[in-house]
């Protein structure tokens, strides 16, 4: 079919697309993994394309004659230029520590002791923001990896830690895969600190993100109005941010519930993906599929075994119920 064959952890063979443990005994995903699973109508080929990538790389793709589809550079320069932003104004307001400066993303390991050690000496009544920290922590069987934008630190004058955890985002809205992803590094985070015994009160998790341009609101858009107001003072008074809206995630324990039955939890979708035969893993060829990196993958594979997705107007569901017939 296509796969790499090649030794991993115990000795087990690639194939099938599979995505075997390594010698630790886990499987390797990101919160970026599960956020673009997320936007992709969760697309479970793609979880589980996306999971074997992280085991053997992208070779399985140049193996099926097949490029992976590439993201427009204007959409990777607009977030960039956003991040940049943001990241001058915080340092111009709060004492910021900076781990990505001048440091190649490939070659970066992970930040786990810093962070913790940052958060300990943190003296009370004072407070530290830090700047993309990396973060790889083990948890229930997955080794989870991820860069938070920023993670403002702050302990009161009685010495209890708190902590804000953002993700800025080029965008105009706050959606759900966005606090889907801070909910992962608020596990992590959590799962961190305890680990080095440092004792944390509260862990918020929030979204920054840009105003929609010359937005027209109407009287009936009242309490559109209000959030917004209460969203750009939150970005101002909290991070020092200006012309941005910070939402705080109000159901952070149901985002955290949502990466156990995604990823952690015994029965999680990723876990299932991860494990079963490749060809019983449903997919379906739609307009989520222009921004996937397996496109070419999914539709020469679809040609070539004249999969039910090319028939013209066929929905999803109406798929499923032929294959189950």
């Amino acid at each position: 079919m296509g796969a790499t064959d090649a030794a991993v952890g115990g000795g087990a063979e690639l194939s099938a697309y599979s995505v075997p443990v390594d010698g630790a005994g886990v499987r390797a995903i990101s919160p970026t993994d599960v956020s673009q699973f997320i936007r992709l109508d969760q697309c479970r080929r793609y979880l589980r394309l996306r999971l074997h990538e992280r085991v053997a790389g992208r070779d399985f793709l140049r193996d099926e004659g097949v490029a992976p589809q590439a993201i427009s550079p204007l959409l990777s320069r607009a977030g960039a230029g956003f991040e940049a932003e943001v990241v001058a104004a915080v340092a111009a307001r709060h004492r910021a520590l900076d781990f990505a400066a001048g440091k190649d993303p490939a070659a970066r390991g992970d930040d786990n002791a810093e962070v913790a050690a940052a958060a300990r000496d943190l003296p009370a009544g004072d407070s530290l923001v830090l700047v993309q920290p990396r973060l790889v922590v083990d948890l229930a069987g997955w080794r989870i990896r991820g860069d938070a934008d920023l993670v403002h630190l702050a302990r009161d004058a009685g010495g209890d830690l708190r902590a804000l955890i953002v993700d800025a985002k080029s965008s105009t809205a706050a959606k759900v895969e966005h606090r889907l992803q801070v909910a992962f590094y608020h596990e992590l985070l959590a799962a961190l600190l305890a680990e080095h015994d440092v004792p944390c009160t509260r862990i918020e998790t929030g979204i920054l993100y840009r105003p929609a341009p010359d937005p027209t609101i109407s009287r009936e858009d009242a309490a559109t109005l209000a959030r917004r107001a209460t969203e750009g003072a939150s970005a101002r008074d909290r991070l020092g941010v200006p012309d941005a809206l910070l939402e705080v995630v109000a159901d952070a324990d149901g985002y955290r519930g949502a990466v156990r039955d995604l990823v952690t939890g015994e029965t999680s979708v990723a876990r299932r993906a991860a494990e079963a035969p490749f060809e019983e893993i449903p997919f379906h060829l739609t307009y989520k599929c222009d921004g996937c990196l397996y496109t070419e993958f999914c539709m020469k594979r679809a040609a070539e075994r004249d999969d039910l997705s090319l028939l013209p107007f066929l929905r999803e569901p109406d798929k499923a119920a032929l294959h189950r017939l």
